[in-house]
């Protein structure tokens, strides 16, 4: 397991430390949304069998994540091929450093509405037992949230294996990672692409409001920022978030 750079610091530095990480990573931020973004535009626009577009299909969310990896991989491996390369072997990382294995990455997506992330039920279990348990869970990730057919947020960081929170029985659900993980260890990458987010992620959206919103057809960040109408409670949640939707 790899050396956590968090081991003895109190969680007031961890954030520190982070930057720090991320300012040695080989790849920038920048260069990682580039990545992203053109991987996740190639994946929608794949066929299947030269016939069938992914827009006809109903993909599975973790179908979908994996197909991202595996492009993000090919475009790093095209980009640098004596630097990266994809995941080969059963303990590989999903992004292999060739020349430092120490900044080999794990990639997480999820495709659930929300910024949360989730690793499989067995995170965290029998720690101990690497040498049995495949790839080093701890390390350095790059994570996607999306929605159907919108990437939500990005971030960059480092996530040890005793951050996620293990499921005791095997037939537990999935393991969730501790909330000061994504306050201090993730690294929000923020661009336009998010003004594509749906309206439902801002706080303060539920079930009802949101078919207010619709009617009047704001959809996304990127509708709000741009609404023109007169909804007191669109206009509110406008002024509201309107630092926040500034941010991107």
């Amino acid at each position: 397991m790899a050396a956590s750079p968090y081991t003895g610091k109190p969680v007031t530095d961890w954030l520190q430390v982070t930057h720090s990480l991320i300012s040695q990573y080989p790849i920038h931020p920048q260069e990682i949304l580039d990545v992203a973004m053109l991987s996740w535009d190639r994946l929608w626009a794949s066929q299947i069998g030269g016939q069938i577009s992914l827009d006809e299909v109903e993909l599975p969310a973790t179908v979908v994540g994996y197909f991202f990896q595996k492009l993000f991989a090919h475009e790093l491996k095209v980009r640098y091929p004596n630097v990266w390369r994809g995941e080969e072997l059963k303990s590989d990382k999903d992004l292999v450093n060739i020349q430092n294995p120490n900044f080999s990455t794990e990639m997480k997506s999820s495709g659930q509405l929300g910024y949360a992330l989730f690793g499989n039920r067995s995170y965290n279990q029998l720690s101990e037992s690497s040498t049995t348990s495949g790839k080093d869970k701890s390390g350095f990730y790059i994570t996607v949230n999306f929605y159907r057919k919108a990437i939500t947020l990005l971030r960059i960081g480092w996530i040890d294996q005793d951050d996620w929170i293990p499921q005791g029985a095997a037939t537990g659900q999935a393991a969730v990672l501790k909330p000061e993980v994504y306050q201090y260890k993730l690294l929000e990458i923020n661009g336009p692409y998010r003004y594509a987010s749906p309206i439902e992620l801002l706080n303060g959206i539920g079930p009802k409001s949101v078919i207010q919103f619709h009617n009047e057809g704001v959809y996304t960040f990127g509708d709000l920022k741009n609404y023109s109408g007169f909804s007191p409670k669109i206009l509110k949640t406008l002024q509201d978030n309107r630092p926040f939707l500034n941010s991107f």
